[in-house]
């Protein structure tokens, strides 16, 4: 199984030493991965609810500084060799498609060939309605969307004609190094987010999910694949959870990869039973100090037991 560590992109530690020393940890540790999220404004949430927190809020600190992710990641793929670098995730509905495409091929080319493309729909209406996009076609655009990443990306003079997007003999250059296009992780867990895999993913990549709702919504994944006439049989599954390594058990409550190491062991290896190929790291709480910690303890005291 591969493993991989969100970056600190928002509140008041990010900034450059904060990725800085998380990037060479996570190289001299062995991580696989390491993911930028992803929002362009903090906007008073009138409807919205965070799906990350109890209360549905967001942190102060982030509001008060959040990093995009292509700023981050560009950044560190001139200061890393090996890690691979990933959106977890891009909200593509609230960005112009044929832009991304651009700035994700430049980035695949500028890391060597080492970017993940994690997309997702998003739930920040507020967000949406600031910066002009309809929030209720969110899903539609976003695969649409998708369609043109993959058309650009190919090299060749590409034409669209959707309901939000129309070009002719479009062509875009550089084209992403990895062929046909860079490794694309599909954020969500609903039905349309699973469908959403089975036609346009490589990587069925959902957020704060525990084994038993892998175990769940696992069938729904190989039905929807399987009408997409692709099979299901070892098709890679990332969730993307939060990791609190500590000496004390996991209470009863909290995602079961909170507490000592021989628990959070036994967890990766119930998701590693289920067919699970990788895990994204977020960590708690959000500091340079215990982000690179967690990291050595997780090298030193979880990973040699898998």
């Amino acid at each position: 199984m591969k493993f991989g560590m969100s970056i600190i992109v928002r509140g008041d530690e990010a900034g450059p030493e904060t990725f800085d020393a998380m990037a060479r940890t996570a190289e001299a540790t062995g991580l696989e991965a390491l993911w930028a999220s992803d929002h362009l404004l903090m906007m008073p949430m009138l409807e919205s609810k965070y799906p990350g927190t109890a209360d549905g809020q967001m942190p102060d600190p982030w509001k008060r500084k959040y990093f995009q992710p292509f700023s981050v990641l560009n950044f560190l793929a001139g200061r890393t060799t090996r890690v691979r670098l990933g959106t977890s995730v891009l909200i593509l509905p609230m960005r112009n498609p044929l832009e991304m495409a651009a700035q994700l091929a430049e980035l695949d080319v500028v890391s060597g060939g080492r970017l993940n493309v994690g997309i997702g729909v998003g739930w920040y209406k507020e967000e949406y309605q600031a910066l002009g996009y309809d929030f209720g076609s969110r899903g539609k655009r976003c695969d649409e969307g998708l369609e043109i990443l993959k058309r650009l990306w190919s090299g060749e003079p590409a034409s669209w004609d959707g309901p939000s997007y129309r070009f002719t003999d479009a062509r875009l250059g550089p084209a992403p190094r990895q062929r046909p296009h860079p490794p694309v992780y599909i954020g969500g867990h609903t039905k349309a987010a699973i469908c959403r895999v089975a036609r346009h993913g490589d990587v069925w990549h959902p957020f704060k999910l525990n084994p038993a709702d892998v175990a769940a919504l696992l069938p729904t994944l190989k039905d929807a694949l399987a009408a997409e006439g692709r099979s299901g049989d070892g098709f890679p599954v990332a969730p993307k959870v939060t990791l609190v390594i500590r000496d004390t058990p996991h209470q009863e409550g909290e995602p079961p990869t909170h507490g000592t190491p021989q628990q959070i062991v036994d967890t990766i290896h119930r998701f590693e039973d289920l067919g699970v190929t990788e895990l994204c790291f977020d960590i708690a709480p959000e500091t340079c100090t215990n982000a690179v910690a967690t990291m050595e303890r997780f090298a030193d005291t979880i990973r040699p037991k898998l």
